[in-house]
């Protein structure tokens, strides 16, 4: 298949080219940065350099690669993409296979997701109208990537004016396991395959080793999300545990994951499925068929080299 990658600059793409390319696949990426600035960027078959998705011109600069490499896949990498591309998807030129808008608007919006999980029965970190300096917390940005714009307090410090439309603020939830459920859903949001794993280490923001753990309760609370959202194709929700072994709410992400490279190391027909979805070849499947449970996964850097000619 004829594949077209964006953000080759992260190591959510880069995933995706390696796993991809083991399997046949033709792989296009772009990014905002030139050639040999990005890992991907020289991992791919093919590589085009991309206006921002902010930008007016976007998705006419990727259908105009569309068109020239023949691509019958487009999968958007980063947050902002996939909205842009779920926002204009009838002007995509071939396969893409993300949310639909209305439902994108609602996830992305941390604080009304939140509220939604609660009506739905599941766990959600305490959201607080007045500040309460007498406990741990933490102020969100209503719409944010990541954890970027997460601010902890601790107890007695004061947050100030926090009651801003684009802020809300959490009983911090301490000393929890943070755990990542990857999703692979069909073109009706249907799960085929829902991957909990545990996070051991993090550095920079980033897991670098995590477990892979058939834990029934996530897997259950996953499927009761996903009767709420309709989430085809890649997305991924986090939980944090507490010391009382319960699960809490965190948030949704309608996207492959920054450490979904470790589902792919243990579930060999992940990326298979996900492009049946596409081909519309996918035949009726049992859940999670052919996962690792238990295994470990690590990360590691590796360099690459772009020899730039210098005049």
């Amino acid at each position: 298949m004829r594949i077209l990658l964006t953000s080759a600059g992260t190591a959510t793409c880069v995933n995706l080219i390696k796993y991809l390319k083991k399997l046949g696949d033709y792989v296009v990426a772009t990014d905002i940065n030139a050639i040999g600035y990005t890992a991907g960027s020289l991992l791919a078959d093919k590589f085009y350099q991309v206006p921002l998705a902010t930008e007016k011109n976007f998705v006419e600069k990727l259908n105009e690669i569309i068109l020239l490499e023949n691509i019958e896949l487009l999968i958007p990498i980063n947050d902002i993409e996939v909205y842009t591309c779920s926002k204009d998807i009838n002007k995509i030129r071939c396969q893409c296979i993300v949310p639909n808008i209305s439902t994108i608007e609602e996830i992305r919006d941390k604080y009304v997701c939140s509220c939604k999980m609660k009506n739905i029965g599941i766990y959600v970190p305490e959201i607080l109208s007045v500040d309460n300096v007498s406990i741990k917390r933490i102020l969100r940005d209503r719409i944010s990537v990541g954890s970027k714009g997460i601010v902890f307090l601790e107890i007695g410090e004061k947050c100030g004016d926090f009651l801003e439309k684009d802020k809300f603020l959490q009983r911090c939830i301490e000393d929890g396991k943070e755990y990542t459920v990857d999703i692979l859903a069909d073109g009706k949001g249907e799960p085929i395959y829902i991957v909990p794993r545990e996070r051991l280490e993090i550095k920079s923001g980033l897991a670098t080793k995590v477990r892979i753990s058939e834990d029934t309760l996530l897997i259950a609370f996953a499927k009761a999300i996903l009767q709420k959202y309709k989430l085809p194709g890649f997305s991924n929700i986090q939980f944090i545990k507490d010391r009382y072994d319960k699960y809490w709410f965190i948030e949704i992400n309608y996207r492959f994951s920054g450490c979904g490279g470790a589902t792919l190391a243990v579930c060999p027909d992940y990326l298979m499925k996900f492009k049946e979805i596409a081909s519309g070849t996918l035949h009726e499947c049992s859940l999670n068929a052919r996962v690792g449970w238990g295994s470990v996964v690590t990360r590691y850097y590796e360099e690459i080299v772009y020899e730039e000619s210098i005049y």
